[in-house]
């Protein structure tokens, strides 16, 4: 996928990128998983971004949002933000770090009798902390994490994972009790997704922040002690992915 990037800079854009992978999951497994999310430079930060309708500029981040449904019908669902030039800048390695954070914290709450949103909590502490660190909390971070604040959500507004398995969001019908209300157990399959999304016309962080989108998501199967993470054979940590993007493009 990454070996494409450098077609895509020269013009073909985001719909190059997200075109090689269609073609992937269809002839590898029985198709993408869900409509894949290219989000390059100033469309990372759209949730989901399915457009796939931009260029891919040296120096941006480039979000890539993809699962493959293999033959079995059960579909992937991994997430990481990529530097286009192979390298982060200093700002996109803070933003990339504090989202990294946020994910290995969520990670460790993955377990069999846990609560479902343990992990969701965890993850939502880092972000809410590193923002306040930051100066970009208009509150304290126990006023943002209280039920009636949720402040630190204006730059994360999505939870943090889902269930996984015939459908990307295998939980659409779930009642709250089966859901979020319910404990982690064996077999259970789920993804931890935290991300930091700074829009380019967001007067409320400081320009650099403008336009900034990182996410990162793992897929996971909880075990009889703990949880397999499914898709560790990619890194997460930002000098990792350095690596894996110049050793492709």
């Amino acid at each position: 996928m990454l070996s494409e990037v450098p077609t895509a800079v020269a013009g073909a854009g985001e719909r190059w990128l997200q075109g090689t992978f269609d073609r992937y999951a269809r002839t590898y497994g029985n198709g993408p998983g869900y409509a894949a999310i290219v989000g390059s430079g100033p469309h990372a930060p759209t949730l989901h971004w399915e457009r796939c309708d931009g260029p891919v500029r040296p120096g941006d981040l480039l979000l890539l949002d993809m699962g493959v449904e293999v033959r079995s019908h059960y579909t992937a669902d991994v997430t990481r933000t990529f530097p286009v030039s192979g390298s982060f800048s200093p700002v996109q390695r803070q933003v990339h770090d504090l989202v990294e954070r946020a994910h290995r914290a969520g990670l460790t709450q993955v377990a069999p009798g846990r609560a479902f949103t343990d992990f969701h909590h965890a993850a939502m502490e880092v972000i809410a902390r590193g923002l306040d660190d930051w100066g970009l909390l208009p509150v304290s971070v126990d006023e943002a994490l209280s039920e009636r604040g949720q402040h630190h959500r204006r730059y994360l507004i999505c939870g943090i994972g889902h269930h996984l398995g015939l459908d990307v969001h295998d939980c659409a019908r779930s009642s709250p009790e089966a859901y979020h209300g319910a404990r982690m157990a064996p077999a259970m399959a789920l993804t931890v997704e935290p991300g930091l999304y700074f829009h380019v016309h967001d007067r409320t962080v400081p320009p650099e922040l403008r336009g900034i989108g990182v996410r990162i998501e793992d897929d996971l199967l909880v075990t009889p002690t703990g949880a397999e993470i499914l898709s560790a054979a990619l890194p997460i940590d930002a000098t990792g992915l350095e690596t894996w993007t110049k050793e492709r493009i």
